[in-house]
């Protein structure tokens, strides 16, 4: 079996789709909890409907508005992990030609604009590991370090560096992306012309990523002390 060079099977995917630069892709989100910080009712998993609008130059990554969660007033999760499951996930604006991130985040009931450039990832690309998503055919692409292990499918006819969440610079657009932590692949994919351009997010106040990372670690550890007396008063009643 012959193998070409990456550059060689990222053009000739790219010169049958070049065309295709705008769109609306449609993900599933599954992200994973560390149990071992949380109370004994808390659920281990959460999945959210998610889509990414895109052009050549910017994307958005947001929940997807015609996604509808019907509350069961039978539902014993924590009233926490209901509420982030309805309010979705964060909102991720990415200027492609220019590199930046702009994340919207809904943080304790108050909005955040956090600004921040595309996650900066040397990614190693495996011209011979290929799969199809929703009929287009990803290339595999990975990258570890000591606090990731992240595991990429793209798809260079879709010749747009983007993806989910902050993710990018790949030669083609993002379909599936995982690691111990969350899971995100695309469900549905329309690839036409947007109606409007992209809008960017301007509801929150603007903050760096190293201030919101010092707030949102104060209030985490705030929730981890309530939680921890709470699970100690249950414990305590069993007795």
């Amino acid at each position: 079996m012959k193998f070409f060079p990456l550059f060689l099977l990222v053009f000739s995917f790219s010169a049958i789709s070049a065309q295709t630069t705008e769109g609306i892709i449609k993900y599933k989100q599954t992200s994973y909890f560390d149990n071992e910080n949380l109370p004994a009712d808390a659920p281990k998993s959460m999945e959210i409907g998610m889509r990414l609008t895109f052009s050549k130059t910017a994307s958005i990554y947001e929940k997807d508005p015609d996604v509808v969660v019907v509350e069961n007033p039978e539902d014993n999760t924590p009233r926490m992990f209901r509420r982030m499951r309805n309010q979705g996930s964060r909102t991720y604006y990415k200027n492609i030609s220019e590199g930046n991130v702009l994340e919207q985040i809904n943080f304790f009931g108050k909005d955040f604009l956090v600004t921040d450039t595309i996650a900066n990832i040397k990614w190693k690309v495996s011209a011979g590991e290929q799969k199809i998503i929703q009929g287009y055919t990803c290339m595999k692409a990975t990258y570890k370090d000591s606090l990731n292990n992240l595991v990429a499918f793209f798809t260079p006819q879709i010749p747009v560096s983007t993806g989910p969440e902050k993710y990018g610079k790949l030669p083609g657009l993002i379909l599936e992306i995982q690691s111990a932590k969350m899971h995100i692949i695309a469900t549905e994919i329309n690839k036409s012309a947007l109606e409007s351009p992209i809008a960017i997010p301007s509801k929150g106040d603007k903050m760096s990523q190293d201030a919101f990372k010092k707030l949102r670690d104060e209030k985490m550890k705030e929730q981890r002390e309530m939680w921890g007396g709470q699970g100690q008063g249950r414990r305590m009643s069993r007795q």
